[in-house]
């Protein structure tokens, strides 16, 4: 590694040669200025040399930040989280993050600058917790960066990105349920393949991809249980099955009698169909599936569900909603927040609790009545 001192202007400056850049093969050179002495500079330059080969500084990258984050998502990225994840930090990095950090050096990106970002987001209107997608991105691709010797450091630990303000989740009761499930089974118009992921939704609590991934081999009538093993995900406009997301959304969910009796009618329903069908059936073992077999884009059940609200004269909520209602529904009938937490498939019990916590008030009430009258029964009479 070579350096050498320059007069520029009254100062002195050096400047040292770091060889070629693997990438574009250009000469790579760094200069320090600021010396008032050629003496002064030439010590420095030496001492800088040193630092460099003993691997005690970084020789920060002259990369534009657009182009190392598309090249971290698709060398790192790309292996280390589902397909699904993967497609949306894409859509997230080219809509949003590139055009307004893209043309940055890597290395000139500071606080401020996320911070600013952060805050132009908000003001146009964009959700906390997508925003905060953004910042997860923007920092596992710096940390990487650092580690990697292309920057100091990972300035967006620095940075604190919008809190999520805490929305209140839109339920229905008991009542408004079973109208619901009432009403849609005799309706005459509308996708009736769809009654059972209603009542699926209802009474298992399960989401949307794991009631469209669901296969018949993981219904066991004999016990009563359903295994999720798999869910149904859109990745560039096409249908594909994969394992959940978490370890825990993996799990066996007892079905309660109705709903039970409903997959079993829906299954000979579906026999039928097959054999009518014939060959033009396209197996793939799913529960909720099109009248051919094949798999139930997400967007048809959403739109679904939408004109099933108004026909069933229901508060118009979103599908992913008859989960919170089934949370909701079994922590007022005083179930153990952990066993709810276990059939959700949430990976903590914390999140049981944080999501439902309107609930809890009402717990509260009804186990110290309980706690109440249990003492004053217990309590032993005088004499």
């Amino acid at each position: 590694m070579k350096g050498h001192a320059r007069k520029r202007g009254s100062k002195w400056s050096f400047v040292i040669d770091l060889g070629r850049d693997e990438v574009t093969g250009k000469r790579k050179q760094k200069w320090f200025s600021g010396y008032k002495t050629k003496k002064e500079a030439e010590k420095a330059c030496a001492e800088m040399i040193l630092q460099i080969e003993n691997g005690q500084y970084v020789v920060e990258s002259e990369q534009m930040y657009g182009d190392y984050l598309m090249q971290y998502l698709e060398n790192i990225a790309q292996h280390s989280v589902r397909a699904s994840t993967y497609q949306l930090h894409l859509f997230i990095a080219t809509k949003h993050i590139i055009p307004k950090l893209g043309k940055k050096k890597l290395q000139s990106i500071k606080p401020m600058h996320l911070q600013e970002f952060y805050t132009q987001k908000i003001k146009e209107g964009l959700a906390t917790s997508y925003i905060r997608n953004m910042h997860a991105i923007i920092s596992k691709s710096l940390k990487k960066a650092a580690e990697w010797g292309l920057i100091k450091e990972n300035i967006a630990s620095l940075v604190t990105p919008p809190r999520i303000e805490k929305k209140q989740v839109k339920t229905w009761t008991l009542e408004e349920a079973n109208q619901f499930l009432y009403k849609i089974k005799e309706r005459k118009t509308g996708n009736k393949k769809l009654y059972i992921a209603y009542v699926l939704a209802i009474y298992c609590g399960m989401r949307k991809g794991e009631i469209l991934g669901l296969r018949w081999k993981d219904c066991n009538f004999e016990k009563g249980y359903i295994s999720i093993q798999q869910t149904l995900v859109k990745i560039k406009g096409s249908l594909s099955l994969q394992e959940p997301k978490t370890k825990g959304s993996i799990r066996t969910i007892k079905v309660p009698d109705f709903a039970l009796q409903i997959l079993k009618a829906h299954k000979i329903k579906q026999m039928e169909i097959k054999l009518r069908v014939g060959s033009a059936y396209k197996e793939h073992d799913l529960v909720v599936a099109n009248w051919n077999g094949s798999m139930i884009d997400p967007a048809d059940i959403n739109a679904d569900f939408k004109i099933a609200c108004k026909f069933a004269d229901v508060p118009k909520i979103r599908f992913h909603d008859l989960r919170h209602t089934h949370a909701t529904l079994l922590l007022q009938l005083g179930e153990n927040p952990k066993v709810v937490s276990e059939r959700l498939g949430h990976a903590d019990i914390s999140i049981t609790l944080n999501t439902y916590s309107h609930v809890l008030p009402n717990m509260q009430e009804s186990l110290a009545q309980n706690f109440d009258v249990a003492m004053k029964k217990s309590e032993k009479k005088p004499g």
